[in-house]
């Protein structure tokens, strides 16, 4: 122990393999929809929600068949939910037992997703302890949100029986410096980020992490 201590150190980055959480063989038949649209209660539909799920749709087919062995099947454009609500359909397990049937797909891959714009400013106030006499004060501070903010429940389901296999809330937030977006490009950059964490649902991933290496 004592010889450790007094040996240096070096911290290093290193990529470390995680196993997917589903266990596919590689070879399975993947379905990707419905995805829907879910904003939250407190704000209207815009353009840009509309956007982000033909393009998450449209990215997460591109994923799977440029990332992964698995057999993925075309997209259905005239394909219609019985039901917009989310979680009514979620529990609608002949819907998907269906498609499977229909498709001969092994997995369903359905979404709902709420895309926020954040592109605003204001003042909001907060404790700090002042140095010099140690009490609590408060004061105001300008607060920027620039950004794009992802919501989005993925659900995966069993092609033969209809029932759930596996469930994830994915919530995001990148900071941007500029002060206005580009909604379009933008959203499209952000929905890129999410590459690493939705290709690991379904095949290993390598993620960064720190470890210190001790030398004499």
């Amino acid at each position: 122990m004592a010889s450790i201590a007094a040996a240096g150190s070096k911290k290093v980055n290193v990529a470390l393999p995680v196993k997917p959480e589903l266990q596919l063989d590689g070879t399975e038949k993947i379905f990707l929809g419905p995805f829907l649209l879910e904003p939250a209660s407190d704000r209207s539909i815009e353009p840009v929600d509309i956007t982000a799920v033909r393009e998450f749709s449209r990215f997460l087919y591109r994923l799977l068949r440029r990332s992964t062995r698995l057999n993925v099947l075309p997209l259905e454009k005239d394909l219609r939910p019985p039901t917009d609500n989310p979680l009514e359909l979620w529990k609608n397990t002949e819907f998907f037992k269906k498609i499977g049937e229909e498709t001969g797909a092994d997995y369903i891959v359905s979404a709902s997703l709420d895309v926020e714009v954040l592109d605003r400013s204001g003042y909001t106030t907060e404790e700090y302890v002042s140095p010099e006499d140690g009490k609590t004060y408060y004061r105001q501070v300008l607060v920027e949100d620039t950004g794009f903010k992802f919501n989005i429940l993925l659900m995966i389901f069993n092609g033969r029986t209809g029932e759930l296999a596996y469930r994830e809330q994915i919530s995001t937030f990148k900071q941007r410096p500029e002060r206005k977006l580009n909604q379009v490009t933008d959203l499209y950059s952000e929905v890129y980020n999410l590459e690493s964490r939705l290709a690991g649902v379904f095949v290993p991933r390598m993620v960064p992490a720190k470890r210190y290496l001790y030398t004499n």
